[in-house]
């Protein structure tokens, strides 16, 4: 790994890239998000290890314990590189207060021109204060502020209730339903689309 981050492989062809780049830092009046890098192994792995019993139903990652620590820290070397393809933005989701890992988000170039999914997770000793809420808000914005950005969404199983909340208090709206194959124990089969339109977003009371 060199001073800069890890040693990107050559970016594969085919690959669509997000037109713009979001920030590294974002604040919101209770979170920072920044910008995932290798550094950041240890808390996130310690937040992850924290959080198996309920990440393990929906995250086909949280699958085997035992490699926790070689897994996130392959993914984070992974997204640093895929941040600057325009492939996928993560970020390490902190609490401003106390600056402690709570979870983990974000956005990815993997749904079409025009469009980005956002992804979250939070710690366990977190869950239930609104943070998801709180950072998926933060990342709409975000995202729908970018460039050739006129749509976000947010993908989740039918039986994950609370990614489910996350996105109907977002506003966003359920377009479809779909067949799908699940490869996690809490898996139904079929995956939720939820969708935030740019004009849709906009229209919203701040």
């Amino acid at each position: 790994m060199s001073d800069d981050g890890p040693t990107c492989p050559d970016r594969p062809s085919g690959v669509v890239s997000a037109p713009g780049v979001p920030p590294d830092v974002v604040r919101t009046s209770r979170l920072i998000l920044t910008r995932s890098c290798p550094e950041d192994v240890d808390d996130l792995t310690d937040a992850v290890d924290a959080s198996l019993d309920e990440l393990a139903p929906w995250m086909p990652w949280a699958q085997d314990p035992q490699g926790t620590r070689e897994g996130t820290a392959a993914f984070l070397a992974e997204t640093f590189c895929k941040w600057d393809a325009g492939e996928e933005f993560t970020y390490t989701l902190r609490s401003a207060e106390i600056s402690e890992v709570v979870g983990h988000v974000g956005l990815i170039a993997r749904i079409g021109p025009g469009a980005l999914e956002i992804g979250y997770w939070i710690h366990s000793a977190h869950a239930g204060r609104g943070f998801a809420t709180e950072a998926a808000r933060a990342l709409t914005e975000t995202g729908l502020g970018l460039a050739g950005i006129d749509r976000t969404e947010i993908h989740c199983d039918e039986g994950n209730v609370r990614s489910a909340r996350v996105a109907r208090g977002l506003g966003y709206a359920l377009s479809e339903t779909r067949a799908y194959e699940g490869d996690t124990p809490g898996d139904t089969g079929w995956q939720q689309i939820w969708t935030m339109h740019r004009q849709q977003f906009d229209a919203q009371p701040s």
